[in-house]
């Protein structure tokens, strides 16, 4: 944990934004070939109509919601990304966003997905789609939440992102948000055994 006090946390840590890696890729896995077939049909059809073959307008209307479908994918991957704010962490999607305050938060890691899951009691939690980020290093907050109140602010980071009262976010630059948040959450409490000074 770092030793830095909540006021030193830098400018540049503040309302920076965590892209959702969840979002990003599937714009990474759709981008091409959404934005090729809809380049293909409507120079294919270019290509017809010069030729002096009669306009087909189906085919420029599939490829106009074809890069409607990719601009939409594209905004949401810039519009879906976490937040530390002033006065507490953001989460952000197209439509929504929800704040957790700083008070709230109880302590902040950042570890390989697979290492979080490796717990006898959750090995088999790690399935579907957070399979494929096994190594991406994670940012794991325990938020002092109702069940409810984790549950709306997780389905704002995508599925399976709450466990027990552990909120897992896979973003960009998780490493960087963690860093921010130790200087802004509340520090665990000594236990009664690290109080009590060990006798030689």
């Amino acid at each position: 944990m770092s030793a830095n006090t909540p006021g030193s946390i830098t400018a540049s840590a503040v309302g920076a934004r965590h892209r959702v890696l969840a979002s990003l890729e599937i714009w990474r896995r759709t981008r091409v070939i959404l934005i090729y077939a809809a380049l293909v049909m409507l120079v294919g059809e270019g290509i017809t109509v010069f030729g002096g073959h009669k306009f087909a307008p189906s085919y420029v209307a599939v490829a106009v919601l074809l890069l409607a479908l990719a601009a939409a994918i594209y905004w949401r991957q810039r519009a879906h990304y976490v937040e530390v704010g002033q006065d507490g962490l953001l989460m952000h999607t197209t439509f929504r966003s929800e704040a957790i305050p700083y008070e709230a938060l109880r302590q902040s890691r950042c570890q390989p997905l697979r290492v979080f899951f490796e717990a006898p009691t959750r090995r088999d939690l790690l399935t579907g789609g957070l399979r494929r980020f096994a190594s991406t290093p994670a940012c794991i907050v325990r938020a002092e939440l109702s069940h409810d109140e984790l549950l709306k602010v997780g389905r704002l980071l995508g599925r399976r992102t709450v466990l027990d009262q552990d909120l897992i976010m896979l973003v960009e630059h998780a490493e960087a948000l963690d860093r921010a948040l130790e200087t802004r959450i509340r520090r665990r409490p000594p236990t009664a055994a690290a109080k009590t000074p060990r006798r030689r």
